[in-house]
């Protein structure tokens, strides 16, 4: 079985039937303390039942500010700027390792170094005593910077 499976191992399973069994108990004390009346004889022990309501309350607010307010600021202050090159092309893929993005003219020329093919060779077959062409298919293009301009002109021309 490999290593990172998401099957059900012995380990987890038992860990799964502990954590079930410990929230199922710690659920049934939160409703016990929550309905109880205050001569049940624990009441000096426990909290008082203003926090029973304050607590889930505190929590679902938590959430509430993390999701709406937390969570897209992080987003947005991860986001590069507008007039930033990093929003439009990724200079790493764009231009060669190692230089520095000063122009958008270097990604119009580093994009056109042509590649050369090389011919195939006729095989010679011990079969039939001919020469065979090797069937050849044509390379995957590199990874490159597609142009803007070269993309409204592929959809929209």
């Amino acid at each position: 079985m490999p290593e990172h499976s998401p099957a059900p191992t012995p380990h987890r399973a038992i860990y799964g039937f502990a954590f079930y069994m410990l929230f199922t108990v710690l659920f049934i004390v939160y409703v016990a303390w929550a309905l109880l009346p205050f001569e049940f004889g624990l009441q000096p022990y426990l909290p008082d039942k203003y926090f029973a309501v304050f607590v889930p309350f505190l929590v679902l607010m938590f959430a509430w500010f993390f999701a709406f307010l937390i969570y897209p600021a992080i987003n947005m202050s991860l986001t590069v700027n507008v007039d930033s090159i990093h929003s439009v092309v990724d200079p790493k893929l764009a231009l060669p390792k190692g230089t520095a993005f000063t122009s958008w003219s270097q990604l119009k020329n580093s994009k056109d170094s042509p590649t050369k093919q090389k011919k195939p060779t006729p095989i010679n077959c011990n079969m039939c005593k001919t020469s065979h062409k090797p069937i050849t298919r044509a390379p995957i293009a590199p990874l490159r910077f597609l142009d803007l301009q070269e993309v409204n002109t592929a959809y929209y021309n």
